[in-house]
């Protein structure tokens, strides 16, 4: 059987740079918007003329305007909607950096009761743990089983804490009082910032990696982040002179990592709401570090009432910034039903944005026509071509827990040795007939795209490389409709290594990826 074969010599020994192209279409900017009433009720009555978008402050034209109401869709009941577009997908993110397992577990528990009470299998789940890195539990299901088994799973991970709460005795020390407390509270507050800047580097890392893990999904995405208090009361600010610059660059840090979250989120197009399970570890408002206030007020659903925290705390910024919600209820199953009323009834926004793929990052604004409603959407977008988001996925380790599916690959690897050093042949091959192919000047001619990443025994990617491949093909050889073919050397040192190749087809954007252990 006579194949397209495609050829490759590659010596991997640090990270290659990807070729990369970058296409100017005319495209639609799609918003998610939630407009909710003083009750905290979704509002299903608006027209498009109730709207106002802007982009980068400058006003936008609403081309696109319908209402997506779950309730009086008609949908059969049990059955994940056939519109991907508009297909719901919740992604369950266990925060446990911030979170015991007492009450993890509790909201895990509460979780199983909504899957059986409320869950209509109408939409589909996916599970995921974040200690030192993310961890995919279990893909996108709606099998009630397999949810089930999913929550049961994450009920037997750790959790990993690296901060406590302040300590405040130290205020009250009489010795201190005698001798001054500018170096005790420097040291309590230095402590517990670069403490809590641990916790939120895991969680940021992981959070950043699930955007990146699930931007390729398609449908209307949003993850639950199940989490403790992210708690930013971590220094006195009595005692802060200023003159403390690693306490000033951690909490820099800290909240840029915070920023970064919202960012990647708009990029992916995922709205995070943020379920915080447990109270504040310090009952005081996040800006009081003094200890001036009872902290009244700080309890309960943030979806509309007004809270001393709201401006402060990350879990707050992070929902509000990705068109999420921020939950700080106790009763997790009321959080739960909260989210999903919000997600079954929202309007879907589309504007023409007037630039090209231009890799900056663009602020929305949605204004409605309606006093005394809040009005839930993201916050902006990452305009990356979209070659280059595939690329950013699947330099990640989750890209080969989850691999794409939607073309069939295979691969098959083979020791060999190359001037005398250890190296691997690759032969990825997919059906010639996912490659989609236009006639010209008397032959078919077609473009296939070949991403190889390889990753070491701890999941960092170690090499990464992007090869276009021009095919073109006989009226015979089209007919035949044989296999495309791809083979690659790749050089490595020794060790265990996992590689991945994913062929795209150029014209229909189809992925599909291999995935194979190595060692050498």
């Amino acid at each position: 059987m006579r194949t397209f074969l495609g050829v490759a010599l590659l010596a991997i020994a640090v990270p290659l740079l990807a070729q990369s192209s970058a296409k100017v279409d005319v495209k639609v900017i799609n918003v998610d918007v939630s407009v909710i009433d003083p009750n905290g009720k979704p509002l299903t009555d608006l027209t498009a003329d109730d709207f106002e978008v802007l982009e980068d402050n400058q006003p936008r034209k609403v081309t696109n305007f319908a209402l997506i109401d779950r309730a009086s869709s008609g949908r059969a009941e049990g059955r994940p909607s056939t519109d991907v577009e508009l297909r719901r997908r919740v992604i369950l993110i266990v925060d446990n950096n911030y979170i015991d397992k007492s009450d993890r577990d509790a909201a895990l528990r509460k979780i199983d009761e909504f899957v059986d009470g409320t869950f209509d299998g109408s939409y589909e789940w996916a599970f995921s743990t974040i200690g030192q890195q993310l961890e995919i539990v279990q893909g996108f299901t709606s099998d009630r089983k397999a949810i089930h088994d999913s929550v049961g799973k994450i009920r037997k991970s750790a959790t990993t804490t690296y901060r406590d709460m302040m300590d405040r005795s130290v205020l009250d020390d009489p010795l201190f009082q005698r001798s001054g407390l500018d170096i005790p509270a420097g040291f309590e507050s230095r402590e517990r910032t670069t403490r809590n800047a641990r916790s939120m580097a895991n969680t940021a890392r992981g959070l950043i990696d699930a955007t990146h893990a699930f931007a390729a999904a398609e449908g209307k995405k949003l993850a639950v982040l199940l989490t403790g208090s992210m708690d930013l009361s971590t220094s006195f600010s009595t005692y802060e002179t200023g003159s403390d610059r690693e306490l000033q660059d951690t909490k820099t840090s800290t909240a840029r990592m915070i920023d970064a979250i919202v960012r990647e989120a708009n990029a992916a197009n995922m709205s995070i709401h943020v379920v915080r399970v447990a109270p504040h570890q310090s009952a005081v408002p996040q800006h009081d570090v003094d200890n001036r206030s009872s902290g009244r007020g700080i309890e309960g659903m943030n979806i509309t009432g007004d809270s001393d925290i709201r401006d402060t705390s990350p879990g707050f910024t992070i929902a509000a910034g990705t068109g999420g919600l921020f939950l700080t209820s106790n009763s997790v199953r009321q959080s739960f039903d909260a989210i999903d009323g919000v997600a079954g009834h929202f309007y879907l926004l589309g504007y023409e944005p007037g630039h090209g793929e231009d890799r900056q990052y663009h602020r929305i604004t949605v204004h409605v026509k309606r006093p005394g409603v809040r009005v839930v959407h993201r916050q902006g977008y990452l305009d990356l071509p979209a070659d280059e988001r595939l690329e950013r996925l699947l330099r990640l380790r989750i890209s080969i827990l989850q691999p794409a599916s939607a073309v069939p690959v295979t691969l098959n690897v083979n020791d060999l040795k190359l001037d005398g050093k250890p190296a691997v042949a690759m032969l990825a091959a997919m059906p010639m007939s996912r490659v989609t192919l236009l006639p010209k000047d008397g032959r078919y001619v077609g473009r296939v795209h070949v991403y190889l990443a390889i990753f070491d025994g701890k999941g960092n990617n170690v090499g990464f490389h992007h090869q276009v491949q021009d095919l073109s093909l006989s009226p015979a050889e089209h007919d035949r409709n044989d296999a495309f073919r791809y083979k690659m050397n790749v050089r490595l040192d020794r060790g265990d290594f996992t590689v991945a190749i994913t062929l795209r087809d150029d014209l229909s954007n189809e992925i599909g990826t291999a995935v194979q252990k190595v060692r050498l």
